[in-house]
């Protein structure tokens, strides 16, 4: 197979678009058959780096394909820890911008779900991009943006939503809620907080049964602000939200 000529333009390219929030832009391989892609390259040769040089066991890059996959600490950043990492999603799809197949900048470890939910599609509008774990703006991942609610029953549910915050521009508010919905996070996350409400509902019928509706508020409210999950995690926005309700905070749940 051919050498890619000039490798590092090709990065830098890549590195500039993905600061400025607008890989959609980087040029994608279209049409039937096997087109050229970059030199005299062929997709065909460009899409095999990755799955009989890169992957493979026993080939030299798969050093550097497991040390991607370790970088992110064993949880998926694209669901936010919900699933743990198992393979390496490719930001912008090979099938469609088979140039960047093996560009570590291109790959991001993940768990199966999110590999499988996002499939081969990409926005060809910047505000429609999930977000981007290694290059987003600080903001996308230190600053809330969602939120939940509880709907009361036995046992209560945990629903959760996109809030942005009013001075973000409108396709930051764009983007957060496509990688909300791309990736399914409403539904993967009230199932994380179905199975995790029930011991908070326990520590309030059994040794919180006495305090008043405030004092358990507060005691809610605290672990929902907890330094060592994200802002956005699952559970800090669960409990923000049961600290917030004041229908949950006054149940002593007696009838569960």
């Amino acid at each position: 197979m051919a050498s890619i000529p000039d490798p590092k333009a090709i990065e830098e390219a890549y590195l500039a678009s993905a600061y400025s929030g607008v890989l959609c832009s980087m040029p994608r391989t279209v049409g039937n058959g096997d087109p050229i892609v970059y030199g005299s390259l062929h997709k065909s040769e460009l899409m095999k780096l990755y799955t009989q040089y890169f992957v493979q066991k026993g080939k030299p890059a798969r050093e550097l394909y497991d040390l991607i996959k370790v970088s992110a600490g064993g949880k998926c950043p694209l669901c936010g820890g919900v699933g743990s990492v198992r393979t390496l999603d490719h930001y912008l799809p090979k099938s469609t911008f088979p140039l960047y197949s093996v560009m570590p900048a291109n790959l991001v470890p993940c768990c199966r779900d999110c590999n499988t939910d996002k499939l081969d599609g990409f926005s060809e509008s910047p505000d429609k991009q999930a977000l981007h774990p290694y290059f987003d703006d600080s903001k996308f991942f230190t600053e809330k943006w969602i939120e939940a609610k509880v709907v009361p029953g036995l046992p209560p549910v945990i629903e959760y939503y996109v809030s942005a915050p009013e001075n973000w521009s409108e396709r930051d508010k764009s983007r957060v809620s496509c990688h909300f919905k791309y990736y399914r996070l409403a539904s993967k996350f009230s199932v994380e907080a179905a199975a995790d409400i029930p011991e908070t509902i326990h520590v309030r019928r059994t040794i919180m049964s006495s305090i008043s509706p405030y004092d358990f508020s507060m005691y809610l409210f605290e672990k929902g602000q907890t330094p060592a999950l994200p802002i956005n995690n699952w559970r800090r926005v669960m409990f923000s939200a049961l600290a917030m309700d004041p229908w949950f905070c006054e149940n002593l749940f007696d009838e569960i």
